[in-house]
């Protein structure tokens, strides 16, 4: 008897293997990695392209003119179609929380990592703040920063309905500290960032349990050899994984270069630190009420203020492997089994293998998208 699949890839080049072979995908997840004489069920021949596992964002706002912040179930869904088409198969819904008003954005990123897909799968909620040092606020609206007594962290978890993944925090700030361990408990990623935290204070914030450190370099002191602040705590801890905007802009090349040579290329992991301009043409668009213009990749206030890349994740991993001069393969991998880790989902995403979920991208010859497969769904194709 043949065997029955929902839909196999024929002619599928994996990266680390010179002859095609057959994907066989059954119930959302990969069922065999072999040729296949017959099979049952639709096929798409892939013509030996090359087939990677899909990107994970752990950082990223907007994309196709839509943002967390419009607080749509539609807005969402244009952010999945647009990443999908780019190269990413899940991400974490980034954004901040407000003390005082309508907070429905959250909501509705929590209800849409239950609904079927159509588009990049999203994972939950990563949280930049409130528990941040206003002196390294960078972009975010000082009403989004406040200190555990103005609004406890059983309230934030709340608000996010069990979503929350990640939270971006400044452990330097009193009672701080106590917020690894409760992030901990309730299985959410504690991430180092906007912080102006010592060298000293963020040896005890990795003491206490953090792990994950949000756009490094960004929105937190530079290093100095009198005071080396949280760069080369950063650098020393064995265990610690660092976000990079691989743009070129947001850190320069040769920062991206040094950083994979310091800590290694398995302790980076490439973000969008993306916004709504990601996957539009280059222009003139709206943010928070102000104008601003994406260009080359960046998006700018018309003042020149970086307010976030403009680049889908298969850009950002390109740039990330010629910045560091590593293998396509150790690029693939630091956007998505070493992205896949940070939160735990490494047993069933970041990878091609049998039994894992079949996030699958797959390239042409120039490494642009030809189709993205998530949880066994084509959900783009190049027309």
């Amino acid at each position: 008897m043949r065997p029955a699949f929902d839909i196999v890839l024929k002619n599928a080049r994996l990266l680390e293997g010179a002859h095609p072979l057959d994907i066989a995908i059954r119930q959302g997840c990969i069922a065999a990695l072999q040729p296949l004489d017959a099979t049952t069920g639709q096929t798409l021949d892939v013509g030996g392209r090359r087939v990677i596992p899909g990107f994970i964002d752990l950082h990223i706002q907007g994309a196709g003119g839509a943002d967390v912040l419009d607080a749509t179930p539609e807005a969402l869904q244009t952010m999945a179609k647009t990443l999908a088409r780019l190269g990413t198969t899940a991400f974490l819904a980034t954004s901040v929380i407000f003390p005082e008003g309508d907070n429905r954005h959250l909501r509705h990123a929590a209800e849409a990592m239950q609904t079927p897909v159509d588009g990049a799968r999203i994972l939950g909620i990563h949280l930049e703040g409130p528990y941040i040092n206003p002196l390294k606020k960078g972009g975010l609206e000082p009403r989004c920063i406040y200190d555990r007594k103005t609004r406890p962290l059983t309230e934030v978890l709340d608000i996010c309905g069990g979503a929350l993944k990640m939270m971006t925090l400044a452990p330097e700030l009193p009672g701080h500290l106590d917020l690894i361990d409760a992030l901990l408990a309730n299985g959410v990623v504690p991430a180092l960032g906007h912080t102006h935290a010592t060298y000293a204070e963020t040896q005890t914030a990795f003491a206490a349990g953090i792990r994950h450190v949000t756009h490094l370099f960004n929105a937190m002191p530079g290093l100095s050899h009198r005071e080396p602040g949280p760069l080369l705590a950063i650098f020393e801890h064995p265990e610690v994984t660092a976000q990079l905007i691989s743009d070129g802009v947001h850190v320069h090349p040769g920062m991206v270069r040094l950083v994979s040579r310091l800590i290694g290329i398995e302790r980076c992991i490439p973000i969008t630190d993306g916004v709504q301009a990601i996957g539009l043409p280059e222009g003139r668009y709206i943010y928070n009420g102000r104008d601003y213009e994406s260009r080359d990749g960046t998006a700018r206030y018309l003042d020149g203020t970086l307010i976030g890349s403009a680049l889908g994740m298969a850009d950002i991993v390109w740039r990330f492997q010629r910045f560091t001069g590593c293998s396509l393969q150790e690029a693939v991998t630091a956007g998505s089994w070493q992205a896949a880790r940070v939160l735990g989902v490494q047993d069933r995403k970041g990878r091609i293998a049998v039994g894992l979920d079949a996030d699958l991208v797959v390239l042409n010859e120039d490494h642009s998208v030809w189709a993205t497969l998530v949880e066994g769904l084509v959900v783009w194709r190049a027309p």
